[in-house]
């Protein structure tokens, strides 16, 4: 629903409107929530800025931020197309992720569901018989089988959610810094943001502002953002005498290239336009990074859960098989 908004108020203020004039228009439509057209309408009259009541209606922190930045260089609406851009093609990967990891999941159940089965249903039945030995090692396999993987899935949740709460209780910098740290997730995590620093920088660099100017605005957004806290440390390290490119490099959630970009783009004195093409250009890579990592999801799950149902079946019918060739000899 707030992807179906955005598309529309993005269509309407391209076509001229002005911001109230497009929400009167969707109201009249009656094709969105009350609830997020209420939002802005109250907030507006209750004197709340624009980024404000895009917060309030549901979006997250970091679309706030890119609004309260456009205040800034003046381009609302591409600002706004870029939120939307990037709405879809998470909304696409997701897609693709739950198309591709439902049925592996199921099957994992499945394989869960299968070993507490044979744990509580056939092996005593088995051991009863006598077909089996109570000595084989396939035994303990078959005994501690579902618990180790129970247990494993349980631990693995409980790690989540301490990782989760430790991070929460640490500033949003060191947050960043812990994020780009991690495998594979770390890599296109500082591509994303580098993207989206080298966008928000790259359009107030074109307007014209200076890079003391465009952190002293930073600042000013949203305290719990990381734009705002990336520019305060660096206002400070500025008000030392220390060079921007240089503080740049001390962040890991940045990539080195960013802070080379800046450096160079000063001495060249277009900037603003390098940073936006760099941010272009890191977007494809991300997009066709994830897409790869989709590709090989689903053959790695299925190859896994393949493995784990031969050892089941292994640990089933092997002692079985010994049992049944020593009574033939």
């Amino acid at each position: 629903m707030r992807e179906q908004f955005l598309e529309m108020l993005v269509s309407l203020l391209e076509n001229g409107f002005s911001l109230q004039e497009s929400l009167s228009v969707m109201q009249r439509n009656q094709q969105f929530s009350l609830g997020i057209l209420q939002c802005f309408t109250e907030g507006l009259a209750k004197g709340a800025t624009f980024a404000e009541c895009f917060y309030q209606a549901g979006f997250s922190l970091q679309e706030m931020t890119q609004v309260q930045l456009a205040d800034v260089h003046g381009n609302v609406v591409t600002t706004l197309k870029n939120i939307l851009a990037t709405m879809q093609i998470i909304r696409k990967q997701k897609k693709e992720l739950s198309k591709v990891a439902t049925y592996p999941v199921l099957l994992f159940i499945f394989v869960i569901v299968l070993l507490f089965a044979m744990r509580f249903f056939l092996l005593p039945s088995l051991l009863q018989s006598g077909m089996i030995e109570t000595q084989h090692w396939s035994i303990g396999v078959i005994s501690y089988g579902p618990f180790v993987m129970g247990g494993t899935v349980l631990f693995i949740g409980i790690l989540a959610s301490v990782c989760l709460w430790y991070s929460k209780r640490q500033s949003v910098i060191y947050r960043a810094v812990l994020t780009a740290r991690l495998p594979l997730v770390g890599r296109v995590y500082r591509m994303y943001q580098t993207s989206y620093f080298s966008l928000e920088w790259g359009k107030m660099f074109k307007q014209g502002l200076e890079a003391r100017q465009i952190l002293a605005f930073m600042e000013t957004v949203n305290p719990h953002s990381l734009v705002a806290s990336l520019a305060k440390e660096l206002n400070q390290a500025l008000s030392f005498g220390k060079p921007l490119a240089e503080e740049l490099e001390q962040y890991s959630f940045l990539l080195p290239e960013f802070s080379l970009i800046i450096l160079q783009g000063e001495v060249k004195g277009k900037l603003g336009e390098e940073l936006l093409l760099y941010s272009q250009l890191l977007t494809k890579r991300i997009v066709g990074k994830v897409e790869g990592w989709l590709r090989w999801v689903q053959p790695v799950v299925f190859l896994f859960i393949a493995v784990l149902i031969m050892a089941i079946y292994i640990a089933m019918f092997l002692p079985m098989y010994e049992n049944i060739g020593g009574i033939m000899e």
